[in-house]
């Protein structure tokens, strides 16, 4: 029997700093980020070069979910292809935003790891989860008008444990924003090597040029890598910290 390809994924929530974390390994040798993927995300927009996914979302095949699932694992065969030609591993950056921060209630969360579900089957996954302290990463997608709908402290947290455990449960190593911010190369070696990419220092002259979609927050325009300042915090929402139980868990879960 034939050894399954190997497949690396990362995951994060948004404006939780996962993109400079995914720009700096795009920048290590022999890398290559895929950014902003989803299995079940199909979308009717001006996409010039897909006729078949135009296709699908003008018609009632777009609700054929085993049929969306085969052509994507085709696509994906296709990229790991490609990539063998040209000596490159494949990072698949996972569009988490779109599991765990677009329905609008918790009842209604998709497959926990939509990704890793339709792909475990095919490949050797290697994966890796990055995550932020919910206080700096919730205010930052408020101010960065990131959440549809109206979404509470205690609700965000609880999506947050969600995600959590569902990527610890799959094996993925998991990594702390903050760590990466004060240590950035000492990090980056630990995530290289959960990836089995390998690693060079030189990322820190190149992560800046690395095209990503995505590349949305505050971390865009720096081309070093050092914490960035905390948010103003009004008291109501210090109060409503003060308050989440589900805060609580994250903070002894990772010491925040």
């Amino acid at each position: 029997m034939s050894q399954k390809p190997i497949i690396r994924t990362i995951h994060h929530l948004s404006c939780s700093g996962g993109s400079v974390v995914s720009k700096c390994i795009g920048a290590m040798p022999n890398t290559q980020i895929v950014s902003e993927i989803h299995p079940l995300r199909l979308r009717y927009d001006f996409i010039p070069f897909d006729p078949l996914q135009t296709f699908l979302t003008q018609t009632k095949l777009k609700n054929d979910i085993n049929l969306i699932k085969k052509i994507f694992l085709r696509r994906l065969l296709s990229v790991h292809d490609l990539a063998q030609q040209l000596n490159l591993n494949v990072v698949l950056r996972d569009h988490t935003h779109t599991d765990y921060l677009r329905p609008n209630s918790t009842d209604k969360l998709r497959n926990r790891s939509s990704l890793l579900s339709i792909i475990k089957d095919h490949f050797q996954i290697k994966s890796v989860l990055t995550v932020r302290d919910p206080i700096d990463s919730y205010t930052s997608a408020l101010e960065g008008k990131m959440l549809t709908f109206d979404m509470s402290f205690e609700d965000y947290c609880e999506r947050f444990l969600m995600m959590y455990d569902t990527y610890e449960q799959a094996g993925a190593e998991i990594f702390r924003y903050e760590d990466f911010c004060r240590t950035p190369d000492k990090t980056l070696r630990e995530i290289c090597a959960a990836l089995d990419l390998s690693y060079s220092d030189q990322y820190a002259d190149k992560f800046h040029d690395v095209r990503m979609t995505g590349d949305s927050g505050r971390a865009r325009r720096i081309k070093k890598i050092r914490p960035l300042k905390r948010r103003k915090m009004t008291d109501a929402f210090l109060d409503e910290v003060a308050a989440s139980n589900a805060y609580k868990k994250i903070r002894q879960l990772l010491d925040y």
